[in-house]
């Protein structure tokens, strides 16, 4: 150990040679391991740094790999070539399952695509299912909410689209707006059968939107589940012709479905038949106020009306038949106040007891009993300002 002692160390000049060497090995050794600690320190921060680094080229590689990959998807959507656009549609929605933070654009351009003119009377080729399938990529990805691809939750605008037909069958419409308002229904069914809707507003017409028309068209919501915080919204809508169907559905407190205003001038609003079976209605409201019945058909054919309120009140009635046969009458409300029933057909079930539901009792003008309900809805059709049916298999 001699080697260690003496001034050439440069530790402590002039006074290394006076320390023992064994306490001067030790402060050697101690200067080795607090150089060796500093020098894996460094590494350390090197190593970090220059993962940091590493990762910010890879995020910004991957931003301006998905940044190319929605270019190219969106201008598929543009394409003159149907398959070509099929495949935008599908390569936008690959987009959002990968990349969270894609999936509100991804949505409002599939709904702004949508929203642009479309002649359903003769559309380009392909052009009808390329449609179908942006509405069947949308409905794919409302059908559970806790699924890590879900879109629910997302505001969907397809105001003043046109719909020939596409299913959004099984989709929850949870905390979320759709804007339907200004839509032409034309041809075909657009399906929202036992779809869910909780804390959302589905907007047909809200009375400062444009309002909705039926023209031919059928929207069903057959088996539906309108739960606390549903909102659906008809006021003004026009029903021309086609059908808005309601049958098996359940309407639960907390639930609010307007027509308020709307003109039923031939088409068919049924909330049940002998096609779907009846709605049931245990809760919440649903409000036909100042609505124009003029033509057509509003059937409450076997429903159950066990909790809420549903309101005709301010009809005015000149044509439209309202059916309430084989309805069942336990609690909640029906009203009529100051309806003005002039012409039209309304008609209850022979065994119905709806003085206990319906207000006021007796009508303002004279209803009919049925002994059944096997009338066919789509039977019915309008005519002369009246609705009449081709089929009766229960004539009174």
């Amino acid at each position: 150990m001699a080697h260690l002692t003496g001034s050439s160390l440069g530790i402590w000049p002039g006074r290394a040679s006076s320390l023992p060497p064994d306490r001067l090995f030790d402060l050697t050794r101690s200067a080795v391991t607090a150089a060796g600690l500093l020098a894996g320190i460094f590494a350390v921060v090197y190593s970090y740094r220059k993962q940091k680094i590493e990762e910010a080229t890879s995020r910004r590689a991957d931003a301006d790999s998905l940044g190319t990959r929605y270019q190219d998807a969106s201008g598929q959507l543009g394409n003159e070539s149907a398959t070509v656009r099929l495949a935008g549609i599908y390569a936008l929605s690959r987009l959002a399952d990968e990349d969270s933070t894609q999936r509100e654009t991804v949505c409002r351009l599939l709904c702004g695509y949508l929203r642009m003119p479309y002649d359903p009377v003769g559309p380009p080729a392909g052009e009808r299912e390329v449609r179908h399938t942006v509405i069947k990529v949308i409905a794919e990805h409302l059908q559970d909410p806790t699924s890590d691809f879900s879109w629910c939750g997302y505001d969907l605008d397809f105001s003043g689209a046109v719909f020939d037909g596409g299913s959004f069958a099984g989709s929850h419409f949870v905390g979320s707006y759709i804007n339907f308002s200004g839509c032409r229904f034309v041809n075909g069914k657009v399906l929202f059968d036992r779809s869910t809707l909780e804390d959302a507003h589905v907007d047909f017409g809200d009375g400062e939107s444009m309002p909705a028309f039926f023209d031919g068209g059928a929207v069903h919501f057959i088996g539906a589940h309108f739960k606390a915080g549903a909102h659906l919204t008809f006021i003004f809508t026009q029903f021309k012709s086609g059908a808005l169907e309601f049958g098996t559905s359940y309407f639960l407190p907390g639930s609010v479905v307007t027509f308020s205003s709307c003109d039923i001038g031939g088409a068919i609003v049924s909330f049940g038949g002998p096609v779907w079976g009846g709605a049931h209605f245990l809760g919440g409201s649903v409000s036909f106020d100042g609505a124009d019945l003029k033509a057509g058909l509003l059937s409450f054919m076997g429903t159950s009306f066990s909790g809420s309120h549903v309101s005709l009140d301010e009809i005015t009635q000149t044509g439209t038949a309202i059916f309430f046969d084989a309805a069942s009458f336990g609690s909640g409300k029906v009203t009529f106040n100051n309806a003005k029933l002039s012409n039209g057909e309304i008609s209850f079930g022979l065994g119905a007891d709806p003085e206990a539901v319906v207000s006021p009792w007796p009508l303002s003008r004279p209803v009919r009993r049925r002994g059944g309900a096997a009338r066919r809805l789509y039977g019915w059709v309008s005519g002369s300002g009246a609705a009449r049916t081709t089929r009766d298999p229960n004539p009174d």
